[in-house]
């Protein structure tokens, strides 16, 4: 004959059973929550992580919900989402996600969570762009330069028929230009560089590669 166990190890053992029976909702929420950076890698044209070309707003807002530091403002461009990338251990950044008609059509990262299929990030060298990518253009826009970025215009060097750009601020200390940003957009169209349009008298081609624009075109 089977004995009967006492009271407290049923309550035990169906407490047990609870716990249990509620890991795998657990993990559910946890993977859900992670599934942002699960992917963070850049894929020209295409998406940044798991965020992509021609996302919806609601999909911007499951990938990356907005807290209490994030903006969002229409401009030029459209309308843009600034997320704050505040949880990366290797240092804060953003990921500015534009928007047209409640769509991503561009999406600009300058924290170093995300990279490139090369590893390239915020805060790499140029020189180690121009050994992955080739045949890009550059332009430089000639708008009031930033003392954050370096006080010098930023220069873009950029593969319209792949769909990304790397934007190149300046280190004063170091003495030298830095990957800003790393954007990607629609293959074979424009791109929005800081809010203005590529009609703009303020942007400028210069020679493919230049790390600075030419005499003529420097800020006096």
């Amino acid at each position: 004959m089977r004995r009967a166990l006492p009271l407290i190890s049923l309550i035990f053992i169906t407490a047990l059973g609870s716990i249990v029976g509620a890991r795998p909702s657990l993990a559910v929420q946890s993977a859900g929550e992670a599934a942002t950076f699960l992917n963070t890698v850049i894929d020209p044209g295409l998406s940044v992580g798991s965020l992509k070309i021609g996302d919806t707003r609601d999909r911007v807002l499951a990938l990356f919900p907005k807290k209490p530091e994030d903006q969002e403002w229409d401009d030029a461009c459209g309308s843009t989402i600034d997320w704050v990338d505040t949880t990366n251990p290797m240092g804060r950044g953003d990921l500015f996600i534009r928007m047209k008609k409640g769509k991503v059509f561009q999406i600009e990262s300058s924290t170093t969570r995300f990279h490139t299929a090369e590893g390239i990030t915020t805060f790499d060298s140029p020189k180690k762009v121009a050994q992955f990518y080739k045949d890009m253009r550059a332009w430089v826009l000639l708008t009031p330069p930033s003392p954050a970025l370096g006080d010098r215009p930023l220069v873009f060097w950029g593969d319209k028929k792949h769909g990304i750009a790397f934007v190149l601020a300046y280190d004063p200390q170091q003495q030298k230009r830095y990957v800003y940003k790393v954007m990607v957009f629609l293959p074979g169209h424009d791109f929005c560089p800081e809010l203005e349009k590529q009609t703009s008298p303020k942007w400028q081609a210069i020679n493919p590669y230049s790390l600075e624009p030419p005499i003529e075109l420097e800020p006096r």
